[in-house]
């Protein structure tokens, strides 16, 4: 095969919902998400190689196999080699050299990790020609993250990323997740641009320690059970809201997503999201949430368009940054050249 392929996947803004797709929860009560795709992307080039060759230009790591074996890796690159060994198990292989560049880091809350095997996954089965669709490509993703790389955490990123766009995600009981993507108006669309701050803290989430600490409590814990399930009620709420313009009332939900998400866990708040929490209230948003599992990475601020320029300014004068964005329709994008 000579051609070279490449693809993109998006990241994502989580809205609301978040901690109701861990797998503890939702196999016993089934739950829901709200997320939409913004233009900072997972990019993936395959080409023909002498050898396999795996690199990540953001990390700056490289790693090269001469005869590659059907052993999982646990190495720094194992999202990389594990999802090219995963889906091509059972064909007959010639080296290729994989490249990745994430425009954001590890742990920044914006689903970057599952973003990346998004697009890997989107790449390897073109580049194969391996028939998959966007909810194939999905569970696919969330099959290699969570199982085959033992990575913890929900799988609402992953179809986000496949799927783009604004999105209310159902996760069933019986394991089959449902995509409703919503067709905002696009004033109500354009108005939650206006509306929407995203900050990085400055501090990314350095472990999965956040992640497990909450999984872990989720069915034992009944105080963690039943912020959880105020967590997925505000969710419903907030889409509706969403789809009706009702910005005041999303600046409510939001509060009540915070204080239930502590709630979950205290670890979500480091001393950095506390601090940029407060400082955002007291400085023109009417709302504030990580996008995440907490302990540092992006914060999405709300506030109203009058008060937008204000609180970029403010927040200019702290250690974090305001990240420009625009929200993007599309999911993973995958092409031959």
């Amino acid at each position: 095969m000579t051609s070279i392929v490449f693809a993109k996947a998006p990241l994502r803004m989580a809205l609301s919902g978040g901690g109701t797709d861990l797998e503890p929860y939702w196999r016993k009560y089934g739950g829901v998400v709200l997320n939409v795709t913004i233009d900072q992307y997972a990019y993936c080039k395959i080409e023909p190689a002498e050898k396999w060759i795996f690199k990540s230009v953001d990390l700056g790591l490289e790693e090269e196999i001469d005869n590659i074996d059907f052993n999982y890796s646990t190495s720094s690159l194992k999202l990389l080699i594990n999802t090219y060994q995963y889906l091509t198990k059972n064909l007959n292989r010639e080296p290729v050299k994989i490249t990745t560049y994430v425009e954001a880091p590890p742990g920044s809350g914006l689903g970057s990790s599952s973003a990346l095997v998004v697009s890997l996954t989107a790449a390897i089965t073109e580049y194969y020609n391996i028939p998959m669709g966007e909810y194939d490509i999905a569970e696919a993703s969330v099959e290699i993250e969570r199982k085959i790389c033992d990575l913890p955490g929900g799988k609402q990123d992953q179809f986000a990323a496949a799927f783009g766009g604004f999105n209310f995600i159902e996760f069933l009981q019986d394991g089959r997740s449902i995509v409703n993507p919503l067709r905002l108006n696009y004033k109500h669309q354009n108005m939650m641009e206006l509306n929407t701050v995203l900050y990085y803290v400055g501090k990314p989430r350095s472990d999965s320690r956040v992640i497990e600490g909450t999984q872990k409590k989720l069915l034992v814990d009944d105080v963690v059970t039943n912020a959880t399930h105020k967590i997925k009620q505000a969710c419903i709420e907030y889409k509706n809201c969403l789809l009706t313009g009702d910005f005041e009332k999303i600046s409510e939900l939001m509060q009540t997503y915070w204080k239930m998400k502590l709630k979950t866990n205290p670890n979500v708040a480091s001393p950095e999201i506390l601090d940029a929490y407060d400082y955002a209230l007291q400085n023109g948003a009417t709302g504030a949430k990580i996008s995440g599992a907490g302990g540092g990475g992006h914060m999405v601020l709300f506030t109203k368009f009058e008060e937008r320029h204000k609180l970029i300014s403010a927040l200019k004068k702290k250690q974090g940054r305001v990240v420009p964005f625009k929200f993007v329709k599309h999911g993973v994008d995958v092409w031959r050249q």
